[in-house]
């Protein structure tokens, strides 16, 4: 019994002394956390978000958000947390970048300054801060991800009200390849996030990313069958994971492949969201 209420009092110094890992998704709705022990999910939860925090993809209340998150961590057992977060899908663009002359640039970043107009991102590059990953393969090519840069300040101010220390922010489309990429085979295949008012299709190649489309939401059935039979035609997949609300999937599970012309395939997760699990898997692999 002494022993027992020793350890209980000693638990928050030592959440403090040793902080852990924790994963985020951050979303416009909502917060969504999860804690690794291992391979074992010590803690996830999905937190709504009052409406008017966060609007596409950008935190306009970075106090009151900050609050929120900090107050969530204390709560469940993780003060003074080391995060890596998940950015919303608004807050980033990604390209794939074919080299010309099929060599690798000596100053790739400036090159792909150079491209402002051909890349047709939503911002202007000089306000964006970018990051350049090699693709295996030839011919040379690079994936570019580009965050708008008051966007980005705006999280890292979030995160300092919330008194956590933040080790990383990634893209959502680069979480989801790593997250699926274990179970990829040969081919086209495709992963497909299904939301009730817009969804999207990020399709892989021999296993690296071949691009992404957006898609009508899952609420509207035919308008969504058209745009995935009219993509099909194109790219001819042989295989479909789709990740999504669990009640959209279970609906349009039978319908998918119809749609798709291919198998639709579970995705092999420990019941978390697909995004955080390929944000912790970029840890495990290095």
């Amino acid at each position: 019994m002494v022993l027992s209420g020793l350890q209980d009092r000693l638990a928050p110094l030592n959440s403090w002394l040793f902080p852990r890992r924790v994963y985020l998704q951050l979303e416009d709705q909502a917060l969504s956390a999860m804690v690794l022990e291992g391979e074992r999910i010590a803690w996830q939860e999905r937190v709504p978000l009052p409406p008017g925090l966060c609007v596409n993809g950008e935190p306009l209340l970075a106090e009151a958000l900050g609050d929120l998150l900090g107050d969530l961590l204390v709560e469940r057992g993780y003060p003074a947390a080391r995060v890596k977060a998940v950015l919303p899908r608004a807050a980033t663009a990604w390209r794939l970048i074919e080299w010309p002359g099929a060599a690798w640039p000596e100053q790739p970043e400036l090159l792909v300054r150079q491209q402002q107009d051909e890349l047709g991102l939503p911002w202007l590059l000089q306000d964006a801060d970018l990051l350049l990953d090699p693709l295996l393969g030839d011919p040379p090519r690079s994936v570019l991800v580009a965050a708008q840069r008051t966007v980005l300040e705006a999280w890292i101010e979030v995160f300092s009200q919330a008194g956590v220390a933040l080790d990383g922010l990634e893209a959502l489309p680069i979480c989801l390849w790593r997250a699926v990429k274990p179970q990829l085979g040969k081919g086209v295949q495709a992963l497909l996030q299904l939301e009730p008012d817009q969804s999207w299709l990020l399709a892989l190649d021999q296993g690296q990313p071949l691009g992404e489309w957006p898609l009508p939401g899952a609420d509207d059935r035919e308008a969504l069958a058209a745009a995935l039979q009219q993509w099909r035609q194109r790219h001819a997949p042989v295989a479909c994971t789709v990740v999504g609300a669990e009640a959209l999937v279970q609906e349009l599970n039978e319908l998918l492949p119809d749609w798709l012309g291919c198998p639709v395939l579970p995705l092999d997760l420990p019941g978390v969201e697909a995004a955080l699990w390929g944000l912790a898997a970029g840890e495990r692999v290095r």
